[in-house]
């Protein structure tokens, strides 16, 4: 009886978990959301120079800005029309867009500038922070390099503390979701052997049962 009361509050626990957790991450995502920055349009300006035209005011990239481009390849979206999605991490926040933008072209010129590879993670040459290391090495120095600068171009300088601050929330919500999710789906079973183990020994018709079958064996 006891083992099933702490089973039943540990599984009650890991649902209220679970249901705060999911709580915590829908108004992660609402508030990262509202602090979303939308790119109208991306001019290129002379040579290297090119404008990003967000709703909070143009901001200028060059090709020595950039950090890291991600491409993925053409995929169906939900009208079954092909689109192909591409973001481009600078220091001053990434910008992603897709084919379906009006400014899709003057990215892709962006990327095609730089970018010399079909691989869907390119990293400029000097922006490697280490040097004759193997590609996941590299893939994990530049995610490290490009964390500062994980978020929307354009945004204002007084609102990135508050894009990180919901970043971190969300992070954690999913970690303690995951946690309780797990303890919800495989419930331990130490405790019952512990506390049914010790009841079995002491049960008189138990050790009565095992006198008898000792005499019959004798």
């Amino acid at each position: 009886m006891l083992n099933k009361e702490r089973q039943f509050d540990r599984e009650r626990i890991a649902g209220a978990m679970i249901i705060v957790s999911l709580l915590v991450i829908f108004l992660s995502m609402v508030g990262i959301r509202l602090l979303n920055v939308k790119v109208s349009n991306i001019e290129l300006v002379d040579g290297d120079l090119y404008t990003v035209i967000t709703d909070q005011g143009p901001v200028n990239i060059n090709k020595s800005d950039i950090l890291r481009i991600e491409t993925t390849n053409t995929k169906a979206s939900i009208t079954g029309t092909p689109v192909e999605l591409d973001k481009i991490y600078t220091t001053k926040g990434f910008v992603y867009f897709s084919s379906a933008d009006p400014f899709y072209r003057v990215g892709e010129k962006i990327i095609q500038s730089v970018k010399n590879t079909d691989k869907p993670v390119w990293i400029p040459a000097d922006k490697k922070p280490i040097s004759d290391a193997t590609p996941d090495e590299l893939q994990n120095a530049n995610l490290r390099l490009i964390q500062p600068f994980s978020y929307a171009i354009g945004t204002p300088p007084n609102k990135i503390p508050f894009v990180f601050t919901l970043l971190t929330i969300q992070h954690l919500a999913f970690a303690f979701g995951g946690i309780a999710l797990f303890v919800l789906v495989f419930p331990l079973r130490i405790n019952s052997v512990k506390y049914n183990s010790p009841a079995t020994q002491q049960d008189p018709e138990f050790c009565a049962a095992d006198d008898h079958i000792g005499a019959v064996a004798k």
